[in-house]
């Protein structure tokens, strides 16, 4: 790897990769150890950027290919796939993870000059889920979806003096309430990134993700006992997600126009 570790700015994925680091440690503390070694000699390698396409850390996946920290076309540790993006490819197809899948895409768009370097994956096999759901947001000018076209958030950054590095490092970071589109460079009025999140939101369940158009809801009602009629009756209904039990919220139930 061609890069400096001891000026590598590990700051910036801290958070994410501690969120990271506890998925893995959920699913195998031996893994974890390992993972936490590579982390620990900054050697993000492709186990870190697997995990990192499994568990939906585009972030990650980012600060590793932009800091040019692995050669995405290198075989892949895993004999199944000829490099380490088809590997990669297949993880975030897998998992549904669409916003990883189409940065990916993306990279292999970049290099048509040199289309031997990275293979186009076969449409049929490492396309996304049709059934996976994406939320939509039209643009008022080119009337493009921006969840597909992409959208731009600006970020305020302070930045201050470290000696011990001898160079300013990011200190504090926020994004700012402004929401342009990426195809037609529009600033869209009276939107911003919490809006966008809760459009996406609304349509998975808030506690495991699952879409609840594809996993389905439960509609469970509750009977009681009615002395008069001397039957059960119907007292109470809830609705739930099939997958994991979870309680449809108010706002689910609006947006699926259940009463």
């Amino acid at each position: 790897m061609s890069y400096d570790k001891k000026n590598l700015d590990i700051t910036l994925v801290e958070d994410e990769l501690e969120k990271l680091s506890k998925n893995i440690y959920l699913e195998s503390p031996d893994l974890w150890i390992e993972f936490s070694d590579k982390i620990g000699e900054k050697n993000f390698d492709e186990m870190i950027i697997f995990f990192a396409c499994k568990y939906n850390h585009l972030t990650i996946v980012k600060y590793i290919v932009e800091n040019n920290l692995l050669d995405l076309t290198s075989p892949s540790r895993n004999k199944s796939f000829t490099s380490i993006i088809d590997h990669l490819l297949a993880t975030s197809k897998t998992n549904n993870n669409i916003e990883i899948y189409n940065y990916l895409i993306g990279l292999i768009s970049e290099n048509t000059e040199n289309p031997s370097d990275i293979s186009t994956p076969d449409n049929s096999n490492n396309s996304l889920d049709s059934s996976l759901y994406i939320p939509k947001f039209i643009c008022p000018k080119c009337k493009s979806n921006i969840f597909e076209s992409g959208y731009k958030v600006m970020k305020s950054m302070i930045y201050k003096y470290s000696s011990d590095k001898n160079k300013p490092v990011i200190k504090s970071e926020e994004l700012l309430d402004s929401i342009t589109c990426n195809k037609c460079n529009t600033v869209i009025q009276d939107l911003n990134p919490d809006l966008l999140e809760n459009i996406c939101i609304v349509n998975n369940c808030s506690d495991c993700g699952s879409d609840l158009t594809v996993s389905g809801i439960v509609n469970e009602t509750k009977m009681t006992y009615d002395k008069k009629s001397k039957k059960f009756v119907s007292s109470n209904e809830s609705y739930s997600c099939a997958k994991c039990g979870n309680k449809l919220n108010d706002s689910q139930k609006e947006y699926f126009n259940i009463k």
